[in-house]
Parts: C-alpha cells; structure tokens; sequence
C-alpha cells in the first residue's frame, strides 16, 4: 500500500471515525484503525462491535493495499504534525508502516487486517439511494425502511433530546433515544424519568416509515448532534428483526446497533389537566436561574418559583451555609399564588431546548399543583417540542 494525503484531511477523517474505537477493549485488535485502498479511495473504518463508522477520503494512491495501524499512535502523530504538510504512507508486506513528511520519518508495526472483525452489517448493507427516498410519496414497508433528515433538523433532534435521556444502566431501554415513525411525521423521544423531551419532525411532503419504533443508543445520538451533512437513516434486518440503524452522513458511514428493549409508554405521563399557564421571557428567566443557583444547596440544585400576579421571584437557598440569593423578573400569570420547586440545571436545560424566533423570545410553563410535573413548550405553542420537568419537594 501506498499513498499521499494532505494531512488536514486526514485528521479530519479521523476524527469522524475515532468515537467507534475503545480507548481499551478486551480484543485489542478493536484499538487499530482498518485501511483499505482501492485506487484513489481510502476507507477509514473503526468499530467497537456496537457502534462502527466509516469515512472515505480521497489521497493521492500509487498502490492498493489493506492494513490496521495503531489507532491512539496514528491519531497522536497526525495531530503532532504540521496540518498543512502532506504525508507519505508506505505499508510493506509483513505490515511495516512508514510516514514520511517534508521534514520527518516515522514508522510503526501494523497488522494483518485478516485479524480485523467481521463486518456484515456495514460490508452487506448499502447506501439508499437519495434521489429515490426524496421522490417517494410512500414507503415500501416490504423494503429495508429508510428515513431522510436534513442536517438542521437531525442536529436540533440530537441536542435536544440528548440530555434527557438515562444514565441508569439497570434501564437500557431510557439510555438511547425512542424514534417513533408515523408516515408522515417522527417523534424523538427521551426520559430519564425526572424530565422529559419530546420533538416532532413534521417536514412537508415527508415520508417516513409507519408504525416503526426503534431506540438508538445515546452514543449515536452524540454523533447525529455534529452530522455535517443530510442524514439517510435506515435499519438492517436479521432474521426479519431489526437489529441495527445505518446512517449515510455526506461520505461517512455509521452503523449502530439498536436497544433491543420496550421504550416507557412516556405518553401515559404527559400531564393532562395543567390549566396554571405562565408565559415567560426564556433569556431574563435563564439568568436569573442562573444567578439564584450561585446559592443553591450543591446536593439538591433546588431553586424555587414563586409565582404571583404577573411576576416571578427564582429564589437559590442552601441552609447549611446560611446563604440566599433571589430575583424578580415580570411574567404573564394571572392564576393563584404558587411555589414549586426544580433541580436547576435540568430547568436550565428545558428551557435552553427552545429557540427564539422572530415573533418570540418567550417560552411557556404550564402548571397543576406544586408536587405535578411541569410543562415546558415553546410560545406561542407549537407541536415541534414538548418537555416535561418534575419538581422537586421544596425543603
């Protein structure tokens, strides 16, 4: 194997693929980047047997050829180098690696890429054809599903129910994102059961897949927030089940296998009877969340909302130490006096969830009693977003 690669591309390329290779894995082939050359087409391909990616990149190719190298060392020694340099890589037949720059000469041991894993998901599967997915006016159910998302919107999915979603791994099924596919229109939903978020892509002329429900696991969800392109997302079948989401990214591949669990029915939690509206300015009421938390007990994070006629007061208070911080901010409420309390930092983040717009700085919180759960939605109201926030018991 033999090429030329400006050496800004490659370190693009491998940051695109580096989330899918473990920093320490018990196959420590996994720890190797796999390089095939076919031309003047690199294929860049990590995988941790849950997550693979694939990014292709153009060189400048003299010899075909196929090789692992050492994924932190070649990661290390690209971002050590000049990015404006061009590198030569020459990989003899017992996998000898050389670099050669204009002012340097590395070298390393590679390996046989006969010991790399098998692949079926990303070799057996292909890339859907974009032209088709956009001029469907239906989709085969009969054929592999696929979904299109523009960049924006599948960025805006991603950073929006990323933070919600759980930690807790005893409940695999709230540690991914629940897509649920309705023809024309998909939610995207996350819960880690303290709060909620719940988006609504509804493009026009949309065609999704009916009655599919799939959970993608957060680590493929961090990669769709930094999608550079327009997503093709489709799903690989074993067996006639649904095991793995492919997501064709501009010239990136990514294959992840799904959460193979039954996602919370989150809308028997939806509260139905929050008839206590307040309408409030999102960036005044996020510094004064801000501000009022500088005060708060750092194991609640409680911060109270005392709301009364046409104001709220975000009150920070930490016992322990003596400390209190409070401030007062106009809103519209005209409901009776109440006070409810919530972690902070998740408050902060529903709130930051939604977007200001040319006819809106505003958000809605909607209310029943200071033990229910919160609603927190764009305003005026709109069915893109919906949040829900438990409370807190206001000690």
């Amino acid at each position: 194997m033999k090429f030329s690669v400006t050496l800004t591309d490659l370190h693009k390329a491998l940051d695109k693929t580096s989330p899918a290779m473990p920093k320490k894995s018990t196959l420590p082939i996994l720890e190797h980047f796999n390089f095939q050359l076919k031309g003047n087409e690199l294929k860049i391909i990590a995988t941790d047997q849950d997550l693979t990616i694939m990014s292709f990149l153009l060189v400048d190719g003299s010899e075909d050829g196929h090789v692992l190298l050492p994924g932190k060392r070649l990661n290390d020694i690209v971002r050590a180098l000049n990015p404006d340099n061009t590198a030569e890589f020459t990989v003899s037949e017992n996998f000898e690696i050389k670099i050669k720059t204009s002012n340097g000469k590395f070298s390393m041991k590679g390996i046989d890429p006969n010991e790399y894993l098998v692949l079926p998901e990303l070799f057996e599967s292909v890339k859907p054809d974009m032209d088709s997915i956009q001029n469907m006016s239906v989709v085969d159910q009969s054929a592999t599903p696929i979904a299109l998302f523009k960049k924006e919107q599948i960025n805006r999915i991603a950073e929006r129910t990323a933070s919600a979603v759980s930690k807790d791994e005893y409940r695999p099924a709230m540690t991914g994102v629940y897509f649920q596919f309705c023809g024309t229109y998909v939610n995207s939903v996350s819960t880690d059961s303290y709060r909620l978020v719940k988006t609504t892509y509804k493009p026009e002329n949309g065609v999704f897949p009916t009655d599919l429900n799939v959970i993608i696991p957060s680590r493929t969800i961090e990669q769709l927030k930094k999608a550079d392109n327009d997503v093709a997302m489709s799903f690989i079948k074993t067996q006639m089940k649904i095991t793995h989401v492919r997501l064709d990214i501009g010239e990136t591949v990514l294959i992840s296998r799904i959460i193979e669990e039954k996602f919370p029915p989150y809308e028997s939690v939806l509260p139905k009877n929050n008839t206590i509206i307040a309408n409030l300015p999102k960036a005044e009421t996020l510094t004064a969340i801000k501000r009022a938390a500088i005060f708060a007990n750092a194991t609640s994070n409680q911060v109270k909302l005392s709301f009364e006629a046409n104001q709220l007061t975000i009150i920070g208070e930490d016992e322990d130490t003596g400390s209190m911080g409070s401030e007062t901010l106009s809103c519209e409420y005209s409901a009776d006096p109440m006070v409810i309390g919530f972690n902070h930092r998740y408050l902060s983040e529903e709130i930051s969830n939604i977007e200001d717009t040319q006819d809106s700085t505003m958000f809605q919180m909607t209310l029943s009693e200071p033990n229910r759960p919160a609603l927190i939605k764009p305003y005026p109201e709109n069915d893109e977003l919906l949040m829900l926030l438990m409370p807190v018991r206001i000690s």
